[in-house]
């Protein structure tokens, strides 16, 4: 499903001090050409880390053509203000037949195990990896504490894969949401075709407000915040 591509990029961290990521639940407006959905990114505080949580459906004509969604799911630990993933698991009923996805990050054995689709997983965990949700909050987290983000490696469909990055600057992005001041940090596969552009709003803890998918320097997806709450926060009435 095409509009799956608007899904973070991944992004190493190293936190100098403490820090952590408020609660949050959001809702975006996903278009990819004539094509329409709805995604939703939902993290919850645990004692020891969080559980973060995505969906994405077609809306539209898209439900037209396209039935079912994409959930994702991924638990992670936040050791000394940085986060590691422990689980992922994601099911993907707009593909035929259903696919379903699980890994587990056993950090000190350093495996990644699990199942792609009919194939069992057992690799070699790598340092600062992560899953390619687990790395949003990852984001987040080093942009809250003003820490400095490297390229790292992510597991994405049984495999690790590495992208670059460069932040290109502020710049200001209105939404359904309203208008907001961010941050672009702007991601690349190794060939540079294919990119993500997420727009993250400082006033919002640096939530994404804006992600655009780019394929050969060309806008193929934009998912825009149309609701949100941070915490006890929410859109101004």
């Amino acid at each position: 499903m095409a509009l799956a591509a608007i899904c973070f990029a991944p992004m190493t961290v190293h936190a100098a001090a403490p820090e952590s990521v408020p609660a949050f639940d959001a809702t975006y407006v996903v278009r990819y050409g004539i094509l329409r959905g709805t995604m939703t990114l939902q993290l919850s505080r645990r004692d020891t880390g969080y559980l973060y949580e995505t969906s994405l459906s077609p809306r539209g004509v898209a439900s037209w053509i396209r039935h079912g969604s994409i959930s994702e799911r991924t638990v992670l630990e936040n050791l000394d203000g940085t986060v590691r993933p422990l689980e992922y698991a994601s099911t993907d009923t707009i593909a035929s037949p259903v696919r379903n996805t699980s890994y587990f990050f056993d950090q000190e054995p350093g495996r990644v195990t699990g199942q792609y689709k009919t194939y069992l997983i057992d690799e070699p965990m790598r340092a600062g990896g992560h899953n390619r949700i687990s790395a949003q909050i990852a984001i987040i987290l080093a942009l809250r504490s003003g820490t400095r983000l490297s390229p790292f490696s992510i597991f994405d469909r049984g495999r690790w894969k590495d992208y670059e990055f460069e932040i290109t600057g502020d710049q200001t992005v209105k939404t359904p949401s309203g208008r907001f001041d961010t941050i672009e940090i702007r991601y690349a596969s190794a060939d540079n075709a294919k990119s993500w552009s997420l727009y993250c709003a400082a006033s919002l803890d640096y939530l994404p407000v804006m992600i655009v998918f780019r394929e050969s320097g060309k806008v193929k997806s934009r998912a825009q915040l149309t609701d949100y709450r941070i915490g006890e926060q929410g859109p101004p009435d």
